[in-house]
């Protein structure tokens, strides 16, 4: 049964989550959480986040999903957001869940939640394995090539997928981390729809041969950036549980 959850965050926000805690197969997966971290513009019920939490669950393997600062159930204001904040928010998260008893953690980052799951894992010891899905990588490449997702408005605002913020957050987000790469110590995982064309699967690619870890790149075949068919996101689903399992 799914179990809501408060808990603080980074600069004292009360974040709003659910907890999938269901019962292990074995004692193996009993200390296991799978922590989903959602995009911009959506929050903890983003289709590819529910949906990896119910897969999960009638797999006997616990996940967590959250709303970021000013994001569905959360405190805060989206007008406010940085990725910095997201960052310290997954840490908030990734605490609450190690608080909770859980000594395996992992992180499956979707899109702008991907970046603040490489950049959350470059410093969090308590992070076990990334599972990235379509993961924002380099955004100046977004900006560049999607201008319907990414608008100016007047009075120093601006949208960002449909989200009003302000003008300084693309300037915020306007960067790569093909340099986190090498500071990756734990197994990382990418799945990348081959129709993307919101994050680009060249920079996916550019970024995963920078890694030195274990790692593995799976290409599903005419899938875009939100995994919107059902065989699409199966695909998603076996590969992230895969990987859950044997990490």
């Amino acid at each position: 049964m799914p179990l809501k959850i408060n808990f603080e965050g980074h600069d004292g926000n009360l974040l709003s989550g659910v907890l999938h805690k269901s019962s292990p197969k074995n004692k193996k997966n009993d200390n296991s959480i799978v922590i989903s971290v959602h995009g911009f513009g959506v929050d903890k019920n983003y289709w590819i986040v529910k949906e990896l939490s119910r897969y999960l669950d009638k797999k006997k393997i616990a996940s967590m999903r959250f709303d970021m600062t000013g994001v569905g159930e959360s405190s805060g204001d989206v007008k406010d957001s940085t990725i910095e904040q997201m960052v310290n928010d997954l840490n908030a998260a990734v605490k609450y869940a190690k608080d909770a008893g859980y000594k395996k953690i992992m992180v499956a980052g979707h899109s702008l939640g991907g970046m603040a799951a490489i950049l959350a894992a470059t410093l969090n010891k308590d992070i076990h394995a990334l599972a990235l899905m379509a993961p924002a990588i380099d955004i100046r490449h977004a900006i560049k090539h999607r201008k319907d997702t990414y608008k100016h408005m007047e009075n120093g605002m601006a949208e960002v997928a449909k989200t009003k913020v302000r003008e300084e957050f693309l300037e915020n987000i306007s960067r790569h981390v093909y340099g986190e790469a090498g500071k990756i110590k734990i197994p990382v995982l990418i799945v990348h729809g081959g129709a993307d064309k919101s994050t680009g699967i060249r920079n996916a690619r550019k970024f995963f041969g920078k890694l030195k870890a274990k790692k593995k790149f799976v290409l599903v075949k005419d899938a875009n950036h939100h995994f919107s068919k059902k065989k699409h996101l199966n695909v998603l689903m076996k590969e992230a549980l895969d990987w859950v399992k044997n990490v």
